[in-house]
């Protein structure tokens, strides 16, 4: 009996991982996407969660492509990047300190065009959409860091500034 239940819980286990795709299989199939099919993808998902009207819905859809756009540039970039690196070589002191600049510069970027995106999305929401768009927001951000192993850190952090807010 023991061993039955150990081989049906292999089982289980087994069929349970065979079926979780590897991160790199999904990065390389949103990687084929067109823009437009992500934007469409993301329209579809925020009016079925905040009940958009046709016009809202345009206007997300138009705010996502000009964004799908642009991400789908700087991926298509970054690759270009890292496959003109060569592999194996470590990079100098003044080229990681570049990197360093870089990547500071890069995450001002980002932080600024989260603003931009997040008062265009107020203006396009009322105010009743926007609270709900955002706690999705921060849904899915809280399941990103928990898949990093980052939950406690950032979690805690947030339920600060949540107290703050009120």
């Amino acid at each position: 009996m023991k061993k039955l239940i150990a081989i049906a819980a292999l089982f289980v286990a087994t069929t349970t991982f065979a079926q979780e795709q590897p991160r790199g299989e999904r990065f390389k199939k949103m990687m084929e996407a067109t823009p437009e099919e992500m934007a469409e993808l993301q329209t579809k998902r925020l009016t079925l969660a905040l009940v958009l009207d046709d016009k809202q819905q345009k206007q997300v859809y138009d705010l996502q492509l000009a964004e799908a756009k642009e991400r789908k540039a700087q991926w298509e970039e970054r690759a270009a990047k890292k496959s003109t690196r060569e592999k194996g070589v470590k990079p100098t002191e003044e080229e990681i300190a570049a990197m360093r600049e870089s990547i500071k510069e890069r995450h001002s970027e980002m932080l600024d065009k989260q603003i931009a995106h997040q008062e265009k999305m107020q203006n396009i929401l009322n105010e009743e959409q926007f609270d709900e768009w955002r706690k999705l927001k921060m849904k899915r951000h809280d399941r990103m860091a928990m898949r990093d192993g980052k939950r406690g850190e950032r979690s805690h952090d947030r339920n600060q500034k949540a107290k703050w807010r009120r």
